[in-house]
């Protein structure tokens, strides 16, 4: 799983943004900047309640496992 993910370095500009986002949650604000200002395509986690704001798509493991596995049918 490691090979596929990428662990987002976090800097005062991804926690500034974080901090000034309004989000409930400073964490997951903090997961979902750190990942904007990575470029990434998902965010993956196993709580999505803190991402309903975010404008990155985040996904479950079992979302990812299948659509993993639409992938590999297709």
């Amino acid at each position: 799983m490691l090979t596929a993910m990428v662990i987002c370095p976090i800097d005062r500009a991804v926690l500034e943004l974080a901090l000034n986002s309004g989000l409930v949650d400073f964490e997951d604000a903090v997961q979902i900047f750190g990942a904007v200002a990575q470029g990434l395509d998902v965010i993956l986690t196993r709580d999505n309640r803190g991402f309903l704001s975010s404008p990155i798509p985040v996904l479950s493991v079992q979302d990812l496992l299948q659509q993993l596995g639409e992938q590999n049918r297709d």
